[in-house]
């Protein structure tokens, strides 16, 4: 069990959850680019409220990878992106709003102002540090693996397990697997097992969960990942550094689709030398900064001192307005003053 959970909250939330009216609006938003947590550990809490009898809608600030596409119910759900007024509009009528997987506004993009702008009570539920103060019921964990086992936890602990259906806990099994990495980093904690456990005894067949999360790529993600790494591979050997680049022009190449390199940025770091690796990416208006590390070495810090970004001590993240080639500069400038 999570120890440092605050029990009073719990109690509020299961107070708050058994309050909810047939008539009140409940609405699930996430981080924008919703990776498997994100999408785990919403549509995991939809499927627990739906089986209470409390409809809810998911806001996915913009579309999810495909690879997460076999979850029960997952495509009903508003994408703000390509539906924005609707998302904006079930934001205002809300009289519930559960917050998952994120610790600001902004990282819901453009539904940051609709988000603060809702009168409704708000609950939020995180593993990020530092949450803004947005919330009027918040459960911020950062030495908890993933949003989605943070989330099974505390629904277990209002006591809502009969609800625990196998459509739900694949969702949370699906969030937990990947903000791990497949239980190979920040996962050195006897409650993630007990947990996964738990959820093989309702049922979970885990080994195919992970086979149609991991193995259900296309050739051409296939090819593309191999690209980067063959051709754009930049190795600094002084400071057990590696960066791997990409253009929306090489993207394309390949057919890329939302969710093609994930994971490409901890190729690097199966190398021992390799310490810290970046990827940078061009998106439409910005360029994307990953960053992933080994210990000692902590990125988010390199993140946050640097590029105004941040994350988890070996995964985090930031963004960088400006050219590919210019972001490339500014990270051999940073690594000049900070590196392994």
């Amino acid at each position: 069990m999570i120890k440092e959970l605050d029990t009073t909250k719990i109690d509020h939330l299961r107070e708050k959850i058994e309050g909810i009216k047939r008539t009140d609006k409940v609405a699930i938003i996430t981080h924008v680019s919703p990776d498997g947590d994100a999408v785990g550990s919403s549509l995991g809490l939809y499927h627990i409220l739906k089986n209470k009898g409390i409809e809810a809608d998911i806001i996915f600030p913009s579309r999810y990878p495909e690879s997460f596409t076999f979850l029960a119910d997952l495509e009903i759900h508003t994408i703000a992106k390509e539906t924005p007024e609707k998302a904006s509009r079930i934001l205002e009528e809300a009289d519930v709003v559960f917050s998952l997987d994120f610790n600001d506004p902004y990282r819901t993009a453009e539904m940051s102002d609709s988000l603060c702008r809702s009168k409704a009570y708000k609950i939020l539920i995180d593993h990020h540090l530092d949450p803004t103060d947005f919330s009027d019921l918040v459960f911020s964990y950062p030495m908890v693996s993933s949003t989605s086992l943070l989330t099974y936890t505390i629904l277990s602990l209002c006591g809502y397990k009969e609800l625990f259906t196998l459509d739900a806990i694949t969702c949370f099994y699906v969030g937990m697997m990947t903000d791990t990495g497949g239980f190979s980093y920040n996962s050195n904690d006897p409650h993630i097992y007990t947990v996964l456990s738990e959820m093989i005894e309702l049922g979970l067949d885990k080994d195919d969960v992970s086979a149609r999360v991991n193995r259900g790529y296309s050739i051409d993600k296939v090819r593309l990942n191999a690209y980067a790494v063959s051709n754009n591979l930049t190795v600094l050997p002084e400071k057990k550094t590696a960066i791997i680049t990409l253009s929306k022009a090489e993207k394309n190449r390949f057919n890329y689709k939302i969710g093609d390199t994930d994971g490409l940025v901890n190729v690097p770091l199966e190398a021992k030398e390799i310490l810290f690796s970046i990827y940078l990416y061009e998106q439409s208006n910005f360029i994307k900064l990953s960053f992933r590390s080994k210990d000692p070495f902590a990125c988010n810090l390199f993140a946050s001192s640097y590029f105004s970004g941040g994350g988890h001590r070996n995964a985090s993240g930031a963004e960088f307005y400006g050219t590919l080639e210019e972001a490339y500069q500014e990270v051999l400038k940073a690594l000049e003053k900070m590196h392994p």
